[in-house]
């Protein structure tokens, strides 16, 4: 266990020290691993930033449940208990045909035109409404409660408020599937890039191999290094990939600051997001590692092989 553990600790000191030899040629590899993870990664965040306004939104849509002109107190009663006890619903309120006319009255004072339309009107013509907040936001449960409710006795209309949002929500659930078709493309280009610049450096080194085979090295211990290179290429790329994220996230909300104000709003992307950095890092390193593995084994075999035929 002693020399295993010396084993990967030289290994690694060794794949570090080609790569400060070769620093430019690492952070150009370290920069298109952290570009190509930093895409996906960013359009991830706006997916699901505004996956969680939408939901935030769809919480607070309302059925609005309008009543018939010639609707006594009775029926309203009736209406009222019905709500009282569907399990569905998690709250109400009731709003008055006289209540919405004063409030329209009120806020057309300002309006002359408005004004004198109302003034005109002989008798209110609003109806008496129930506001519903539904229990679930699934737009199907909003649906089916929004059918039921139109069929009770002494409802004129029942309207849900949330078309808008089903909408965005279908867009959404389309984005998710692109930014993975797009995050599977990249990681099948990250695997050839890391795959050949293992391979180019196996090539480099391919002397110090067939030497390392002649005093009897197995494959373990000579692709061991190359193993690290593409984990350590992984690894720096996918701090570069947190960096640039980093960086972008926080010249965004600077810039939508003023424009969320404007809308009373406090949207923004989040900065930290341990999660998704965790899964970039391993990722990439993953990526990295399966590169390398590839390459190696084929590039060693064939060294082996050309050194049995000769």
């Amino acid at each position: 266990m002693r020399n295993w553990l010396n084993h990967q600790l030289q290994a690694s000191i060794l794949t570090l020290s080609r790569m400060r030899d070769n620093l430019l040629s690492t952070f150009m590899i370290g920069l298109v691993i952290g570009v190509a993870m930093c895409l996906p990664s960013l359009f991830y965040l706006g997916v699901d930033s505004l996956n969680k306004f939408t939901d935030h939104m769809q919480s607070e849509t309302e059925i609005s449940l309008f009543l018939k002109q010639d609707t006594n107190k009775s029926t309203i009663a009736e209406i009222d208990q019905l709500l009282a006890k569907d399990p569905a619903i998690k709250q109400y309120h009731f709003v008055s045909k006289d209540f919405a006319w004063q409030q329209l009255q009120a806020r057309s004072e300002g309006d002359g035109e408005v004004g004198n339309i109302i003034g005109q009107l002989d008798k209110n013509p609003l109806p008496d409404a129930f506001f519903i907040q539904a229990g679930s936001t699934e737009p199907t449960a909003l649906e089916q409660l929004k059918n039921k409710l139109s069929d009770i006795p002494g409802v004129e209309q029942a309207i849900l408020n949330s078309e808008w949002a089903k909408r965005l929500s279908t867009l959404l659930d389309l984005g998710k599937k692109i930014i993975l078709f797009t995050a599977m493309l990249l990681a099948v280009v990250l695997l050839v890039i890391i795959g050949n610049t293992v391979r180019m450096q196996i090539l480099t080194q391919k002397e110090e191999i067939e030497v390392s085979y002649l005093i009897g090295a197995t494959k373990n211990f000579i692709r061991t290094p190359f193993l690290y290179a593409g984990v350590f290429y992984g690894l720096f790329g996918a701090m570069i990939a947190i960096l640039l994220m980093g960086g972008i996230i926080q010249t965004f909300n600077l810039t939508i600051h003023e424009l969320s104000e404007l809308y009373s709003s406090d949207f923004s992307l989040k900065l930290f997001n341990g999660k998704l950095y965790l899964t970039v890092i391993i990722s990439a390193v993953l990526i990295g590692w399966i590169g390398s593995y590839v390459a190696v084994n084929r590039a060693i075999s064939s060294i082996a092989q050309d050194q049995h035929n000769s």
